[in-house]
């Protein structure tokens, strides 16, 4: 993210942990160069971690055009402190969305657990990242 919009911002206890409810992680958004990314889906009993970073609407501006396929929407997450936050996510629009059983790459892959695991998100989330990205390539088998 620094390198596409700059320095994050790092006062006053950002970027912060937090669940989002109600969606899972999936590797399902197919992007131009026909690779499959990470996207998230409505999932009642599941919830994705993450990261909230507080941007500007300029930073947000910059961020659109890597974000091609997706939509930015905004969700309600809560922190790891309890708190209720309003936050913007990036959710691949239906028409970038495979149903085709497909494994991202393992340098893709590499960069979110890598990312996961800076951030100090749980590793048995980490793992359950890994899996998921592992079971849709299995379920092409």
């Amino acid at each position: 993210m620094v390198q596409r919009i700059g320095p994050v911002d790092r006062n006053d206890g950002w970027p912060r942990r937090a669940s989002l409810a109600g969606y899972r992680l999936v590797f399902n958004m197919l992007g131009e160069d026909s690779n499959v990314y990470a996207n998230i889906e409505a999932a009642s009993e599941s919830s994705v971690l993450g990261v909230v970073y507080r941007c500007t609407p300029e930073a947000l501006r910059i961020m659109d055009p890597y974000e091609s396929g997706y939509e930015r929407r905004q969700v309600n997450v809560i922190s790891e402190a309890g708190e209720l936050l309003d936050v913007m996510t990036y959710i691949a629009l239906a028409d970038h969305v495979t149903s085709v059983p497909t494994s991202p790459t393992d340098e893709y892959l590499q960069r979110i657990v890598v990312g996961a695991t800076e951030q100090g998100l749980p590793e048995t989330y980490i793992r359950e990242i890994i899996l998921s990205a592992q079971k849709r390539l299995t379920s092409t088998e």
